[in-house]
This record gives C-alpha cells, structure tokens and sequence, in this order.
C-alpha cells in the first residue's frame, strides 16, 4: 500500500499506480515497488487498470511470465469490474448534476440518503461560482454550460463542506479515544479515502460526504490509529478493534464504497 517514497500510511479508495509497463497481454500494467510487500501481487482497479505490486529486490525481468501465467484470471476480473464501473451512476459524462446526494449522516441499512442538494444554474459572465441557498440548494453561477468547470466549483464546495463536517467529527473522536493528532486537510486524491502521515498529520477525502454514516466513522477511527501504528500489523487491527469495536463488517464494505460516489466527481 506504502510507495517507497512516502512516509504516509494510505486508506485507498482505488490502488495507486505508477509508470506504465508494456506487455504482450490484452492489457497493459503498472509495476509499484512496495518496501512491505513480501511477494508479488496483482491488483485491478475498477475501471480496468491493472497494477503489479513488488518487493523491492524483486527481479521485474520475471514479471511478463507471471502476468502471462494469470491472464485468464486477469482478463475475468478486469471484465468484471469495469462492467459494475459501467453500471454505476452516468450523469457525469454530459450534463450538470441536478442534485447531490450526501450519506455521511445516513446509517448503512438506510436506502434513501439524508441529505439532498438541489443544484440549479444560472449563466452569467463572471467566474462559475457554487453558491450555497437556503433550504439544501446550490447555485452554480457562471460558465454553466462548461460541464466540467461546473463539476470543478461543486467539488471546490464538497472540500469546504468536508471540513466543516467532518474535521470537527474527527476531532472530538480524537478527544474520545484518545488518540491526538496534529493537523487535519481535506482534499479530492483520486484513490485514497484518507491518509495518516509520520506527523500525524491526517487529511480526509471529501468523497467521505457520500459514505453511509458507519464507514465514515470506520474511516476516521482507522485513520486516527495510525497515529500509532504507521502500518497494517496485527497490532494495529487489535487498536482498531479496542476502538471501534465491530468494525470488520464496515472493513469489507468499503472495499465497494466508491460505488456510493457519483463519477462526475471524479471528472
């Protein structure tokens, strides 16, 4: 999970990769060097992409043959996830989205989430704005038919949201468990829920806005214990466990939380 040359223990929304290596397959692949990595191991992302992760040492002169040997598995799950990334919300491709449906107060088992902006535009000349209504509705004002500068000021609104949101809620579980941490950011990585750096420094995704309730919470208290433990050791599972007892359900869900975001964030 950790690249060689980050200090930082990462909670990934997506694997991270790095620069592409060519192959004789069907697909291409990346190959990341992991420092904790004890074996090679393959990763596909959801939209397809497919990483190789390696020890250090590992010779990558052996790595067309061993992609080679697990083609078939390959090309099944990578057929398999970009159809659910297929099947997951549209609306990002060629329109503005006309609502934005936050779950982080919303319990899992809840259908309908509990907090609905309605977004409305209005064209103007001056720079696009995002502009809070009352009532849970935004207004885009601006460049509004330039669908992704549209996106952009709704996400520059989802950060200032998140940190109005969430910092507080991480700080007081900070307080309750005791487990301080120094500075907290909100930013849009592109394949990380969270982030805990050597500083206990923790910055939060603001894709967390359209998590249920319990994941949000399962993020934040993961996040906090490694203000502790700067890795995934079983000493670290046994703090999450003391803290958050349970958890391991929510551990499994997120695993599929990026289907709770719409994809024009991601654009």
């Amino acid at each position: 999970m950790d690249l060689i040359t980050v200090a930082m223990v990462q909670l990934e929304l997506f694997p991270s990769s790095s620069t592409p290596s060519s192959t004789k397959t069907d697909f291409d692949y990346t190959v990341r060097k992991s420092k904790r990595a004890k074996h090679v191991s393959i990763k596909i992302e959801v939209d397809g992409r497919v990483e190789v992760v390696v020890p250090p040492r590992y010779n990558c002169k052996k790595l067309p043959a061993l992609i080679a040997k697990r083609r078939d598995w390959i090309l099944k799950n990578r057929a398999r996830l970009l159809q659910e990334h297929q099947d997951t919300a549209t609306d990002w491709q060629t329109s503005q989205p006309k609502k934005v449906e936050l779950r982080w107060q919303t319990p899992l088992e809840q259908a309908e989430p509990s907090e609905i902006w309605h977004v409305s535009y209005e064209v103007d000349h001056g720079p696009t704005l995002c502009i809070p209504l009352p009532g849970h509705g935004l207004k885009v004002r601006g460049n509004v038919e330039h669908v992704p500068t549209c996106h952009q000021v709704l996400c520059e609104w989802l950060g200032h949201k998140a940190y109005r949101e969430l910092v507080p809620w991480l700080r007081q579980l900070s307080f309750d468990l005791d487990l301080p941490f120094k500075s907290p950011s909100v930013r849009g990585q592109k394949t990380l829920w969270a982030s805990c750096s050597s500083n206990k420094n923790i910055s939060l995704n603001y894709k967390l806005l359209f998590l249920p309730k319990e994941l949000v919470h399962y993020v934040l208290v993961h996040e906090l214990c490694h203000t502790i433990h700067m890795n995934h050791s079983k000493a670290f599972w046994q703090l999450v466990g003391e803290k958050m007892p349970g958890f391991e359900p929510y551990r499994k869900v997120l695993k599929n939380g990026w289907k709770y975001v719409p994809r024009w964030v991601e654009n």
